[in-house]
């Protein structure tokens, strides 16, 4: 296995060979005697940690943190001071160093601490790496998209094929610009990155593989997979994506926990899908400003509830015996192809079940209810 990289930068033999001694067998240590020697040393070799004394003759250790920051932004620099110089210490942190120790160093300290660094240089790293893989992979995605939009026109599976990866990649899309901004932020202000949004874009990937192969499974004519189902596992999943898509309309989402022993029987991946549509279409309903969406599970005598309630005005009441039928659609030219209902009610009934529009009680919007048989 290939050592991670560990540069020390130091005028003074001792402790740079002290240090390198300390490290040769965990990591590859390249040692400079000077700050010039030391930002060659980056230039050849990215290291994954860079420990620089501050008090050296010609350039200084905090004139070598400028000038090492202008090149690479996210290798953790650890600072080493004698007693006296926390002021320097402190004015190091204020341009980019990772952190400080005083001279003489504590052995184990060193160690556990440049093991801490070196993991979250590494994270850092991967963490944008992956941010821009995701920017390339949703625009290659988002193309394919729109040719597969193309292709709905040869017949109706191709539209629902369509329609069901629209959702997980508008989720992946949602979550990567949000990931890309943060970054962005954070990166700038040497802070941690958060790593939530990459497992829930990992999440959403995921559930479009499972739909890719759904749908591979029915042009082979392979039975679907039945299992017993936790409903609030698919039901919380659709609702932190949802959270995500919200923030961009400046709305919000609430999660109403139900119990923890809510089974259904079925399939997971047709059941998720049924539950996203629901909520896709709330998202798409809600006003401009003040949308709120409820997301709730509970039991119901011998049925297992799903209900979805928003407040974007609702179903027009003349139209509600015609909102299940393929193709029917209130988005005008907006795109909507008129198949997630459609969809959510085969879905619903071939799992025993029922799809149950109506507005809330309010008037403000609609309630939409998925009825599954309750597996005791």
């Amino acid at each position: 296995m290939a050592k991670d990289h560990l540069l020390v930068i130091d005028d003074e033999l001792g402790p740079r060979e002290s240090l390198r001694f300390l490290f040769k067998d965990t990591y590859n240590v390249v040692c400079a005697d000077s700050v010039d020697k030391g930002v060659e040393a980056l230039k050849q070799q990215s290291p994954d940690c860079i420990i620089t004394d501050i008090k050296m003759p010609g350039k200084s250790g905090i004139e070598g943190l400028k000038e090492i920051r202008v090149i690479d932004r996210q290798v953790s620099i650890i600072m080493l001071t004698g007693f006296g110089s926390l002021e320097t210490a402190q004015e190091a942190i204020r341009h980019g160093a990772t952190d400080y120790l005083q001279k003489p160093f504590n052995t184990k300290e060193i160690r556990d601490v440049v093991a801490r660094y070196v993991q979250r240089t590494k994270l850092n790293r991967k963490q944008i790496a992956a941010a821009d893989h995701l920017e390339s992979l949703t625009a290659e995605l988002q193309n394919q998209l729109n040719a597969k939009e193309k292709l709905a026109q040869l017949g109706e599976k191709s539209s629902e094929f369509v329609h069901d990866l629209n959702n997980p990649l508008s989720v992946i899309n949602g979550y990567v610009q949000i990931l890309i901004q943060d970054i962005r932020d954070k990166k700038n202000q040497q802070k941690e990155i958060n790593v939530n949004y990459l497992e829930q874009i990992e999440k959403s990937v995921s559930r479009c593989q499972d739909m890719l192969t759904l749908w591979r499974e029915r042009s082979q004519r392979a039975s679907s997979s039945i299992q017993k189902i936790e409903l609030k596992n698919p039901v919380t999943e659709v609702a932190a994506n949802a959270k995500t898509l919200a923030v961009q309309k400046q709305a919000h989402v609430l999660l109403n926990d139900g119990p923890d022993h809510c089974l259904v029987e079925g399939d997971d991946v047709q059941i998720f899908r049924a539950i996203q549509n629901i909520v896709g279409n709330a998202l798409e309903a809600l006003p401009e400003e003040g949308g709120n969406i409820n997301i709730s599970w509970r039991i119901d005598g011998t049925r297992a509830l799903v209900e979805v309630e928003d407040n974007g005005g609702g179903f027009p009441s003349e139209k509600l015996a015609d909102m299940q039928t393929k193709y029917y659609t209130t988005k005008g030219q907006s795109g909507g192809m008129g198949l997630g209902l459609f969809i959510t009610k085969n879905i619903v009934e071939a799992h025993g079940g029922s799809l149950i529009l109506a507005n809330n009680n309010s008037g403000t919007g609609a309630l939409v209810t998925l009825a599954f048989p309750l597996l005791k």
